[in-house]
This record gives structure tokens, C-alpha cells and sequence, in this order.
């Protein structure tokens, strides 16, 4: 009986401890360090996002599919050159939303940052947030902010608050 029992409780914790993991870092693993990481991150598509005739005409205005987290934050940065209404560029807030929700639901817990100044970080770090390792995205940027810069770090907030609130659930 003790030794069914001790068997059960080391199954029990294994399986905890795996469901704790990112299985983001997991697949980072398997890519060579640098830009693959971060694309592999910010071009990694989401499947069955909410649709709806906003979305559906963004995505042939834009011709793309907006369920990668570049592809959103992107448009939303360029938004003034794409000539993006106020009703698309919340629809594109909304949609990094769901795909950061994704993202969490998925076991991929990631965060994208920039970090500007004279020697930028570009690459994938990795973080501990509330008990959860966490893929931390570093993009790089300069000195200067431009409005684009602006409005990428307004999408970037957005996706990273959207995660934060999952992660401390």
C-alpha cells in the first residue's frame, strides 16, 4: 500500500511540475539562439481567433491573417501609413489581446520588450513572474522614439499587460 501511494504522489508531482512549465522554452530549445528565437516567438501564428467583419476586412486590407503577434503590432505601429480608422486600430488592440490570451492558454508565456539606448538588447531572455518562467522578447530599439516607436510600445503594453493579468491568476 505505502508504495502505491509513494507511487501515485511522485506521479502527482511530476504531472504538477510539468504543468507548470512554459512549453515556449521548451521549443526554444530546439532553435539556434538569435533571430530565429524571436521570430519563432512573434511570428508564431495563432489558429481559431474570434473573426468578425472588422477583422475579416483588416485582414484582406492588410493581406494578412493578424494571428501572429507581429503581424498585429505591426499594422497598429503603422497605422497612420495604412491609412487604419480609429474602429480598425481597436480591433487590432482587441486581437492582441486574444492572441496574447492564446498564447497563455497554449503554455507559452511570453513578454515582448524594447529596450533602446546605445546598446539594445535583440534576442530571447527568460524571466521568473509569479512562480512562471516566462520568455522575455527583446527587440532592440535606439535612442530616438519616433510616433511608429510610440505606437509599437503601445501594442507591445497592451499584449504585456494582457499577459501579466493571466500569469498572476
Amino acid at each position: 500500500m505505502k508504495k502505491t501511494l509513494v507511487t501515485f504522489l511522485i506521479l502527482f508531482y511530476s504531472l504538477v511540475i510539468n504543468a507548470q512549465e512554459n512549453i515556449l522554452l521548451t521549443e526554444l530549445n530546439k532553435i539556434d539562439a538569435g533571430d530565429n528565437q524571436v521570430f519563432h516567438i512573434i511570428k508564431n501564428p495563432i489558429s481559431n481567433l474570434e473573426e468578425n467583419d472588422l477583422i475579416q476586412n483588416l485582414k484582406k486590407k492588410l493581406k494578412s491573417e493578424l494571428n501572429t503577434i507581429y503581424s498585429c503590432m505591426d499594422s497598429y505601429a503603422n497605422s497612420k501609413e495604412l491609412k487604419l480608422n480609429e474602429n480598425e486600430t481597436s480591433e487590432l488592440k482587441r486581437r492582441i489581446e486574444h492572441i496574447s490570451s492564446e498564447f497563455y492558454k497554449s503554455k507559452k508565456y511570453a513578454l515582448v520588450k524594447t529596450s533602446g539606448g546605445i546598446a539594445p538588447i535583440y534576442g530571447v531572455g527568460m524571466d521568473t513572474i509569479l512562480n512562471k518562467k516566462v520568455a522575455i522578447v527583446y527587440l532592440g530599439g535606439d535612442c530616438s522614439m519616433t510616433e511608429i516607436d510610440i505606437r509599437w510600445d503601445e501594442i507591445t503594453s497592451i499584449f504585456n499587460e494582457k499577459m501579466k493579468s493571466l500569469l498572476s491568476k
